[in-house]
């Protein structure tokens, strides 16, 4: 066996997390991939009553985890649309064309996210950014930024 020395373990609150404001979304950012060698990032989406999520896209390289914690959320796909409430778990692994909204006009919508790997929080960050500095991107400046990341829209190829 294998001698290891001490590994630590890492409580993230929410009242520590980062806080991030993209449009009318609040992002907390409780693991960026820091203390788990890059392999998953942990945000909390709060998606407001009404609220759309991004632009229809798909993921290169990482797979997300999205656990809906409070009120329901809705994925849509080129070929469906379906609805998670609280408690349920959508998986989207890499390849998958999608986007997602909350469900409800009237009540809010959290959804707890994991991301492989976790840098992927940096795109959050990135968007903020911009948002703070009071700049509308242009939806070519959005795809290029989604690029850097190994997203995109449904029309680019999956294949490079």
């Amino acid at each position: 066996m294998p001698v290891r020395g001490p590994v630590p373990v890492n409580l993230a609150t929410r009242q520590a997390a980062e806080v991030l404001k993209v449009g009318p979304m609040t992002i907390r950012v409780y693991e960026d991939g820091s203390r788990t060698g890059d392999r998953v990032g942990a945000i909390l989406l709060e998606l407001p009553a009404g609220i759309s999520g991004p632009p229809m896209h798909w993921h290169r390289f990482h797979d997300e985890l999205f656990f809906v914690v409070k009120g329901t959320c809705r994925f849509v796909t080129p070929d469906a649309k379906v609805d998670a409430s609280a408690g349920d778990l959508m998986t989207v692994p890499p390849g998958a064309i999608h986007t997602f909204k909350n469900a409800s006009e009237t009540e809010a919508c959290e959804v707890y996210m994991t991301a492989t790997p976790g840098h992927y929080v940096d795109y959050f960050r990135m968007l903020s950014k911009a948002g703070k500095e009071g700049k509308m991107l242009t939806k070519e400046e959005i795809e290029h930024l989604m690029a850097l990341f190994g997203t995109f829209p449904p029309d680019v190829e999956s294949e490079p």
